[in-house]
This record gives C-alpha cells, structure tokens and sequence, in this order.
C-alpha cells in the first residue's frame, strides 16, 4: 500500500508537468482546442446534496467590463499573438510577448476603458490569469513531500497597474499613474483592486518575467471586474491537483465563470485557481497565511483530502511518506476556515473524491466524516459539491492508469475534470446565487422562568443568528445575542428582577442577511420565596356534611405569602371534634410546599382543623369549617305522662342523623296515629327548613284512662317513634259529680 502510495503521488506530479508542457506547445503554436464534455456525464444535482446558503446574500455582481475593448501591446510575437487575445472569451489561448521584458524595455499590455460607462470604471478588480501555461499556483511551493520543483512559464514577476486619463485613439506616451506594483511575483494569477476614477486607460506593465529560463516572455488573459458594489463576487479555489485541473481558466466549454453566466447572466465572477498538484492539508495549512491575504475576494474554497488520504497510515510508526491522521486533517481544515471567517469571508468545503483505489475506499469516508464535522461546527462553511458520491456514481470518470502504467484510480479524465468543474457551478449557482426563502421566525416560547432568568426558543426557517431584545417596558434596553447560525434558537436571560413582568421580543439574520423579528411578547418572573413561617388551610367542602370524608389542602408560606416550595417539615393536625369517629390525617409531609390530604368530622356545627409543623410549632395553621348533619336517621316523639281528656297538649317529633346531630336538612312528611280512636290528631306535615329538623304539635285525648301516640315517616317507615302510654284523666275531682 505504501509503495502504491508513492506512485500516485509520483503520478500526480508527472500529470502536473506533462499537462503543463503539452499546453506551452499548444499556446505557442497556437493550436490549442478546447476539449468536448461528455454529453452524458451524469452529475449530482445541488438539490440532492445538503447545502448551506452563503453567508451575506447573493454576492453584488462584478460586471466583467474589458471583454472586447481596445486592447495594445509593444510585443505580440510578430503578431501571432495579438493583445486582443488577452481579453477576448477564449481562455484557452492569451496574448503572448516573445521579448524579455526589462525595467529598460518593459513589455505593456494596455486597454482603452473609455468606451466603459464612467459609472463602472470607479473601483475596479484587475484579474490576469496565466494558468493555462503554469497550472501551478505558486511554483516555489515546497510541499510536506515534493518530489519535484516547479517550472513558471512566462509568468508576470516584475510589473506595475497603470492608469492614465489620455483620450481615446491610441496608446498614450506620458501621464501614466502607478496603482499598484508587485516585485517577485511567484504565482500564476493575481488580482488588484484599484481605484479608475477619472481614468480612460489601463495597462499592466512588466519589467521581468519568470520562465523557464527566466528569460522568456508573457503570457496571460486580462479581466477587468466592475467592483463598484464591493469586491464580493470573486472566487479562489484552493486544493490539490484534481482541483487544479478542474478549475483553471482553459479547457472545456467554459471556464467556471463563463459557466456561472450561462445559468446566471447577471454574474460573471472573477476568480483563481489556486491549487497545487500533491498537496495535503498540512501543507495548505503551512502556507495559507502567505497566500490567502493576497486574494482581494469573497469566496474561498478549500478542497484538500485526497493527498492526505493516500498518505495516511494507521500503523505506529508509520514509515515514509507524511501521515496525517483524520484528526490532524480536521485541525488543518479548521484552521484554514478560521482564518477564512475571520477575514470575514465566505469558506467553501467540499467532500473528498472518491477513488477506486483500495485506500481511499478505505479511508475515504473516514476522512470525509471529519469534513461532515466540520460543516456542523462551522455553520458558516458553504457545503460544496459531494465529489464522493458524484465519482462513486460515475466510476468512468476516474482515469484507472496512469500515463506510466501505473495505478491511478484518483485523477479525473479529462471528461471528468470538466465534470468536476460543473459540479461547483451547480453548487454555486444553488448556494450562493440562488436567494433564499424569506426568513421567518415561529414558534416563539418561554420555558424554565424563574426569578431572576428565563429561557425564550424559537425557530427560523433559515438558519439565522439569535437575538433577544428585552426590558420592563416595549423600549426593551437589555439584550443577548449569539451570531452562530441556527434553526432552532434557544437563548437564556439572566439578571432579572424578581416579581416583575418583562417585554421582549427575538430576531435574527440569515447568512443572505435578510432580518426578521418577532411581535413583542411578555413573561413574568416568579417571587423570592423566604423559608415558611406557616400554613394555609383551604378546603373546596367549607361545610363538609357529618361523617362524610372531605379533602383540603395544606400550604406553606413565608412571611409575604409566596409558596415556600422547599418546606420539607412534617405536619401534624388536631381538630376541635373530640367527637368519637373522628377520622385526622395522619402526619405528613408536602411536595413543592403542598399536600392534599383528608378528614372526618362528626360533630355539626363549627369546627377546626388545625395544622403544625412537628418541629416548629409556629408554623401553623387553621382550617374553619361548618359541618352540617347527615340525612334522618332517628326519629323521637317527646309527649307528656299525662293529659287531660278533651284538653289538648303538645307533642315535639324531633329527627337526629346518625351521630345524633338535630337533622336540620329534614325535608320529610309525617302522619300521627294514636290508640284513642276519639282522640284529635295533627295532620300530616311536611317539615321546613324554619323546623330545623324539630316540629312541636298539638294533639288531643279523649279517653281515660291510657292511650299512646305514634307517628312516622310517610314515605320512610324506618322513621317513626312513639310516646308510651299516656295517663289520660277527665280532669273532674270526685267532689264534682
């Protein structure tokens, strides 16, 4: 596995140079085509693939202003290779000098910009771009593990940005101002942001070049970017080679911002690309200070793994080539996007290729996974294409050999690399060009309030950054924020006063910095609650019937009559029913302050419950009640011993419950019987609530010498009573007769 190792990564330095040689010829002859894609590539749709919105909105556009305009140089080799070249929409050929340039001779490339509107040539990007001749980035790179030094070819090293006000009609002679100046150049593309205002002319004139010999000419394509919005729609491809051949400007039917135009006419993004063949992420890392603070722009994807991957080696110690653990590779990744985010740009990640060696089968998705960790702790990255699932779904676009028959099995074809190049258009135009969905909030809550804190969660439909505003009245004053983005939002407010109700309201911005708030809302904060100094008694039943068990509540409270919810005291009650069949609660104890609990009293009438913490008798409290009697259960007939014939007398029928307690909800009929068939009888009466359970009558006997008096419950015979004999006199002393 090692050794196979090593010749992919030999391979990957021989594509580099073989690639680059066959270009030069291509250039210099002037023969160069570009290559056809294959009309039924399959790709992964950006819909398919999970993708974050670029943070800020879609990018301000950069018109692309020098296509076709006026372009003049002092060397066009004869005019094989006219200045027109550096700015027509062939990037697979530029314009090209044959003479050494020196501070003595300098060698110019000059566009007439005064047929651009003024409006558009204020501030603007120059993008000049030789990586069709040195795909290399920076050809003085030194890898973690090069195996070869790379070769420049007629790239600009010495050179200033130039500017002049002269009028149209031909290149001026004097008045040329320096906007910018560079002194050993190593890259193959750079960018300017400059200010044109007030200028008609621009020109990039170079005194020393970088070739091969270091003595050759120039070779380039020239853009010129309105930047009047800002710098934002520009782009910069950092990664390996399988990056490298995908994202430079030549080759195929367009380059990466041609073909963002094709699906976007209101975008033509510059960009660079800028990758190296065999780099890893460690060397990404070791270098990204030098190389990304040069990029002027917005968009800044980083596409290492592949290297990193094909080294890797689980063995200890591990022998030979660089081995970068997956988390070495996290922490090389995170870097780069730290640095990236810090500027205040945009990262850009996608997943490693798949490959159909048995090493990156192998340790493929475990490196992969690092980058899924990535997206999770760094909402901001923009998730780019999945090349793993696009190449394990289109194997045919993996080279399997290499040039040296040797395995491959990890570089694109040449459809592939077309392919690939297709797959960050489609993710670009998804994710960063297409606006979102208008940010909404929902679902606004409070939860977990107490006295001095709350939590308030909602969600958005973007993700989006979190805000609470919030204060005693609709004027707010107070608030917290997070600028991570989320969907579901969950933010804690501390500091609040006790006992007081609060306004606030949440808002946030989604990564297209669209804002949305939510309408004010109110929470009140609980109380402060002192330790209980004593109890409330409380009963839904405040006159529980005779016998009949009924429910009440016990509370502790403290001083202000809040809950004392951490009571954890032992209750104790009494009553003042000493009455036999008396039923108390037990002792026992409250949750959060409370407990239910239940009695039984007998005695009609008012009454206590009295309830006492075992160990502190001042916590206290008294539950007041009035019991009323149970229904009729005895019924009594009070008549005297004696009575008088013909004399009538009164009788008193009196109904108790089944505790003795005068039944006062008596509402029955009673009818009087007696032995004394002369005798006078009340009627049949119904009692009311004036009798209270107790009726007097008036009854009449005739007959001596004993009778006797019944009555009862005409519709409940188990009610009836009666008076005994009754001594019955005519009331005539002997003396009378």
């Amino acid at each position: 596995m090692r050794g196979t190792t090593m010749n992919r990564r030999r391979w990957t330095m021989f594509l580099k140079i073989s690639a680059t040689a066959t270009l030069v010829i291509s250039i210099a002859l002037g023969s160069a085509a570009p290559l056809a894609r294959t009309a039924n590539a399959a790709q992964v749709s950006p819909a398919a693939q999970t993708a974050a919105a670029a943070p800020g909105g879609v990018p301000a556009a950069m018109p692309l202003i020098s296509r076709g305009v006026p372009a003049y140089t002092n060397d066009d080799c004869g005019g094989s290779r006219p200045a027109a070249m550096a700015n027509d929409a062939n990037y697979n050929l530029g314009w090209r000098s044959c003479n050494t340039p020196s501070t003595a001779a300098p060698t110019y490339l000059a566009y007439d910009l005064s047929g651009v509107p003024a409006a558009q040539r204020g501030r603007i990007v120059v993008a000049w771009y030789n990586d069709q001749a040195t795909l290399q980035y920076d050809y003085t790179y030194k890898g973690v593990h090069p195996y070869c030094c790379w070769s420049p070819y007629d790239i600009p090293r010495d050179y200033t940005v130039d500017a002049n006000a002269g009028p149209t009609g031909g290149v001026p002679t004097d008045g040329w101002v320096t906007l910018a100046t560079v002194t050993g150049n190593n890259y193959h593309s750079r960018q300017h942001a400059v200010d044109l205002t007030g200028y008609n002319w621009l020109r990039l004139n170079v005194t020393a070049t970088d070739g091969v010999t270091n003595a050759t000419g120039v070779v380039i394509k020239m853009d010129v970017h309105d930047a009047s919005a800002g710098v934002q729609d520009d782009w910069i491809f950092y990664g390996d080679s399988i990056t490298e051949g995908a994202m430079r400007h030549d080759l195929g039917a367009g380059s990466f911002a041609q073909l963002i135009q094709a699906q976007n006419p209101a975008h033509y993004p510059a960009f660079e690309a800028g990758a190296i063949g065999g780099t890893t992420s460690q060397d990404g890392a070791n270098s990204f200070g030098t190389w990304f603070p040069m990029f002027p722009g917005r968009y800044a994807a980083l596409a290492y793994g592949t290297n990193d991957v094909g080294f890797y080696c689980p063995a200890t110690p591990c022998p030979g080539d660089p081995n970068i653990s997956p988390t070495t590779f996290y922490n090389n990744m995170a870097g780069m996007v730290q640095a990236v985010i810090a500027a205040g740009k945009v990262p850009l990640v996608p997943k490693i290729p798949w490959g159909c060696t048995a090493q990156v089968g192998t340790y493929g998705p475990v490196f992969n996974q690092q980058i899924d960790a990535l997206y999770n702790a760094y909402p901001q990255i923009v998730r780019g294409p999945d090349l793993w699932a696009f190449f394990q779904a289109n194997p045919n676009l993996i080279n399997k050999t290499a040039p040296d028959g040797t395995e491959d099995c990890i570089h694109p074809t040449a459809d592939g690399y077309l392919a690939l190049r297709q797959q960050w258009v489609n993710t670009a135009i998804a994710s960063v060009y297409t606006p979102p969905p208008v940010l909404q909030i929902s679902n606004v809550q409070t939860s977990s309030v107490g006295s001095s804190s709350a939590v308030i969660t909602w969600t958005t439909n973007n993700t989006a950054s979190s805000k609470v505003d919030y204060g005693a009245t609709t004027a707010y004053g107070t608030n917290v924020a997070d600028a991570a983005t989320v969907t579901s939002h969950s933010m804690t407010l501390t500091g609040l006063t006790p006992n007081t109700t609060y306004h606030y309201a949440v808002s946030g911005v989604d990564g297209w910095g669209q804002s949305a708030a939510s309408p004010d809302a109110t929470f009140t904060t609980t109380v402060v609650v002192g330790p209980a100094s004593h109890f409330a008694l409380a009963t839904a039943t405040a006159t529980p019937t005779a016998g009949t068990p009924f429910s009440f509540t016990v509370t502790a409270l403290d001083d202000a009559g809040n809950t004392a919810t951490d009571y954890a005291g032992t209750v104790h009650f009494i009553s003042t029913d000493s009455s036999a069949g008396v039923v108390l609660p037990a002792d026992g104890t409250l949750t959060n302050g409370q407990g239910t609990f239940k009695a039984t009293l007998i005695k009609a009438g008012a009454q206590t419950i009295t309830a006492t913490d075992t160990a502190t008798a001042t916590i206290t409290g008294t539950l007041s009640v009035t019991v009323r009697p149970g229904a009729a259960a005895t019924m009594k007939l009070v008549a005297p011993k004696t009575a008088v014939a013909l004399t009538p007398f009164q009788v008193t029928v009196t109904l108790t419950d089944a505790y003795g307690n005068l039944a006062t909800g008596y509402r029955g009929t009673v009818h009087f019987t007696s032995t004394d068939l002369l005798a006078t009888l009340p009627p049949d009466t119904t009692f009311t609530a004036a009798d209270g359970g107790r009726h007097v009558f008036n009854v009449t006997l005739a007959t001596p010498p004993g009778q006797s008096i019944s009555v009862y419950d005409i519709a409940n015979g188990s009610l009836h009573a009666g008076s005994g004999v009754i001594s019955v006199t005519t009331g005539l002393g002997i003396g009378g007769l």
